[in-house]
C-alpha cells in the first residue's frame, strides 16, 4: 500500500497558490519600489509551480487504477511542490529585505 500523497499536495498547493496570488496583489497595491517588481515576478514563477504541482497532484488522483503512472505524477506533483516552498522561502527573504 503507497501514501497517497496527491490527497494532501493538492489542497496545500492550491492553497499556497492563493497565497501567492495575494502577495503579489500587496506589492501590486503598496506600489512598485526598486526590486519590488521583480520580487512580484518571483512570486508569479512560484504560483507557476504550485499551479503545476496541483495539476499533477489531480492527475496522480485521477489515474489511480494506472499505479505506475499515478504514481510517477505524484512523485513529479511532489518535486514540483518541494521546488515551490523553496523557491517561495528564498523569495520572502528577499521580500522581507526589501521592506525593511
Amino acid at each position: 500500500m503507497r501514501p497517497n500523497l496527491s490527497h494532501h499536495i493538492l489542497p496545500n498547493s492550491s492553497m499556497m497558490l492563493g497565497v501567492c496570488m495575494t502577495v503579489i496583489s500587496i506589492i501590486k497595491v503598496v506600489g512598485v519600489r526598486h526590486g519590488q517588481n521583480r520580487i512580484a515576478e518571483a512570486f508569479a514563477l512560484d504560483s507557476l509551480c504550485f499551479l503545476i504541482s496541483a495539476v499533477l497532484s489531480y492527475a496522480s488522483m485521477r489515474f489511480e487504477a494506472r499505479e505506475t503512472r499515478s504514481v510517477t505524477l505524484e512523485k513529479l506533483a511532489d518535486i514540483s511542490f518541494v521546488i515551490g516552498l523553496l523557491f517561495m522561502t528564498v523569495a520572502g527573504f528577499v521580500l522581507a529585505y526589501e521592506f525593511f
